[in-house]
């Protein structure tokens, strides 16, 4: 059955490449005024400098702040549910992975108008709830990079890197906008000053109400959460941004843009009710929440300016965010010495306290060196310190916290590194682009590490190119990681986790290989990448019962597969799309495959905008995931989803939308049938 499946889901995309081929191959004509595909959007994150798409040497995405509103988007995961080759999997309550060409969530480097975040750091939690803690009406465009950035970004970027580049001051303006749905309620806002002498500034606002749902069983027909079913995290989340830039009115075009950002969360989740196996009179778990205040801040100063040879940019910024537990068991006493044996296992109050910070300087210039060379070079300082209970007594300053009668070990540690890169964008002649990069990073726990890159743009003529990259990538082991030494109730029981001081950096090779046209009505791109990772960062169990872990390097992991797109224009109103990505994700020492990762993706959606002065728009999409690895089993499933948006006026529009229309539901993976959300937005020029 799977096999047909898979067969038939190839079979349609090799339909919609026959359809599209003959005008894809017309690519070689003269350019027509009528053409309808877009050559592509300037990017910038890809070089650190303003580029083309097209001319981009790696495989680029820009999701702009128009496709969010046609997607009725009301965070960041759902604004990314059609990038390509991207994985938005949800991992129960905690939040969302991020898995890009089937690398860890752990692996994408999520960057706020190229910044880094301080947030949570081990390799299952990183990044899962990042995406979610932006307002998406604060953003101009989301920049992502497919392939190792290591060359530019250093640490985290073996996979690639999601910038989230937001608006800054333009007019006078404001926005309020509210949306509501299954997951959640949103209030959103922005107002933009204009230009006030030398200064423009804008304040913007999101606040969340996430609903309470159950974690519904497969056999609950009433889809009502039961006494055997654990919440989602719920609750209220704020946050809050303001931007301000001085322009200087110079002939350098120099600028100084100030950033500052706030963010509190107060969340819960409610446990079910468990029982002695040996005894069910005995309770073990009874009533049984935790509490999450999370809060958060960060400032950002930022100084640029151009000269006729020069482009440059200076800035230094620092973020903390800091998360708090409490946990509360109304269980039964068990008599005698059972109390103590039970009461580790299944504690009646427990807490956690976590501090994270980042602190960032950082430089570069571009410089002009003629009409084919333009290189650029930079460096950056970056501390990065954790304190916490979760540390115990595995870093520094160990001492006691007690919270509600209960006393932990708490301790801090700290990571200083700095670094250098060098980078030359070459043309070689009209039509070969190179893009030879280097950089290398010291780092107070790791010593250096060099991580060259190589790509190369040959482009036939506008129409048509091959694209190609090969680099290395690594990734530093992270503060949790190596010094952890946690206790705490998690599940149904108290799990240790021990971090690991012998650790050492993931390392990885990457090749990757496209070709993309563009004709008239048409354009296609296909892709086929390998990543060859070493040392990679995993957890293994110490004791038989699963309850106590520590993290290790493993052998390697080889990770490829190939990722194709496909798009034709009907007329100027309509447009059909399809994308496949075919994945092959091997652990090497036993030959297996890694789990959270689909063999088989595509997707073939509608797209409709009417072009009119306030148009309506809609999006049709069904997808399918056939060979999702989950616990070492197989998954399929598919979804079909919509979305429709309309300008009533200039001032008004509305967005509603309908996803996994036909309810359908894999309560192992999180999916928990349809969910609807709805959308309204006023503008105030």
């Amino acid at each position: 059955m799977l096999k047909a499946k898979v067969a038939g889901l190839i079979l349609l995309s090799l339909t919609c490449s026959c359809v599209a081929a003959p005008q894809l191959w017309a690519a070689t004509e003269l350019p027509d005024p009528n053409v309808v595909t877009d050559l592509g959007t300037t990017v910038v994150t890809a070089t650190r400098n303003p580029l083309q798409e097209t001319k981009v040497p790696q495989a680029v995405q820009v999701v702009t702040a128009e496709d969010i509103k046609n997607l009725g988007a009301y965070n960041v995961t759902s604004a990314l549910k059609l990038a390509q080759n991207i994985t938005i999997a949800h991992t129960g309550m905690t939040g969302n992975s991020v898995i890009m060409r089937g690398m860890s969530t752990n692996h994408v480097l999520i960057l706020v108008d190229g910044r880094r975040v301080a947030g949570e750091d081990t390799s299952s939690t990183q990044n899962v709830h990042a995406l979610n803690r932006l307002n998406v009406a604060n953003i101009e465009r989301i920049e992502i990079v497919r392939g190792s950035a290591s060359a530019i970004y250093g640490s985290d970027a073996m996979a690639g890197v999601i910038n989230i580049i937001t608006k800054q001051p333009t007019a006078e303006s404001a926005l309020l906008g509210v949306a509501t749905g299954t997951d959640e309620i949103n209030n959103y806002y922005r107002y933009d000053s204009g230009k006030q002498g030398a200064w423009s500034v804008a304040a913007a606002a999101r606040l969340t109400k996430v609903r309470k749902k159950g974690h519904y069983a497969a056999s609950t027909s009433d889809k009502v959460a039961t006494r055997g079913d654990d919440y989602n995290m719920y609750g209220p989340k704020q946050y809050y941004n303001i931007d301000a830039v001085y322009d200087f009115a110079n002939a350098n075009e120099n600028k100084l843009r100030l950033s500052a950002n706030y963010l509190k969360e107060n969340l819960a989740t409610d446990y079910a009710d468990g029982y002695l196996q040996a005894a069910p009179s005995m309770m073990t778990s009874k009533n049984r929440r935790e509490w999450y205040h999370n809060d958060g801040y960060g400032f950002s100063l930022e100084y640029t300016g151009e000269t006729e040879l020069h482009s440059y940019q200076l800035r230094s910024y620092y973020n903390k965010f800091n998360k708090e537990s409490r946990l509360f068991n109304e269980r039964n006493n068990f008599p005698g010495p059972m109390e103590q044996a039970i009461g580790s296992l299944y504690p009646k109050v427990d807490f956690d306290d976590a501090e994270y910070y980042t602190w960032v300087t950082e430089g570069r210039d571009t410089i002009r060196l003629n009409a084919t060379n333009r290189l650029t070079y930079g460096g950056e300082y970056r501390k990065v310190n954790y304190e916490g209970t979760r540390l115990g007594d595995g870093g520094k300053n160990v001492h006691p916290v007690t919270v509600n009668g209960v006393t932990k070990l708490a301790s801090y540690q700290d990571i200083y590194s700095s670094a250098f890169y060098l980078q030359d964008e070459w043309d070689a002649s009209n039509k070969l682009f190179v893009v030879p990069s280097v950089r290398i990073d010291h780092s107070s726990s790791f010593g250096s590490e060099l991580t060259p890159r190589l790509g190369m743009t040959y482009a036939f003529d506008e129409h048509r190119r091959v694209k190609f990259n090969i680099g290395k990538g690594y990734k530093e082991p992270t503060i949790s990681e190596l010094y952890m030494h946690m206790r705490r109730a998690m599940g149904s029981g108290n799990i240790d986790v021990y971090g690991n001081p012998d650790l050492q950096p993931e390392k990885s090779t990457n090749v990757d290989i496209g070709v993309e046209i563009e004709g008239k009505r048409d354009y296609g791109k296909v892709t086929y990448f390998q990543n060859w990772v070493s040392n990679l960062i995993t957890m293994e169990y110490l004791d038989t019962t699963g309850t106590q872990l520590r993290y290790v390097n493993v052998d390697k992991a080889k990770i490829g597969g190939v990722e194709v797109e496909l798009g034709h224009h009907l007329d100027d109103k309509w447009e059909v799309k399809t994308t496949y990505n075919w994945l092959s994700a091997i652990d090497e020492s036993d030959g297996s495959r890694l789990n959270d990762r689909a063999r088989h993706n595509a997707t073939l959606q509608l797209i409709y905008n009417d072009r009119a002065p306030q148009p309506f728009t809609a999006t049709l999409w069904n997808e399918w995931n056939y060979g999702y690895r989950y616990n070492d089993k197989d998954y399929n499933y598919n979804t079909t989803n919509i979305t429709l948006r309309k300008e009533w006026n200039r001032s008004f529009s509305t967005t509603a939308g309908l996803d996994n229309i036909f309810d359908n539901r894999v309560d192992d993976l999180f999916i928990y049938g349809r969910f609807w959300h709805v959308g309204l937005e006023w503008k105030f020029m």
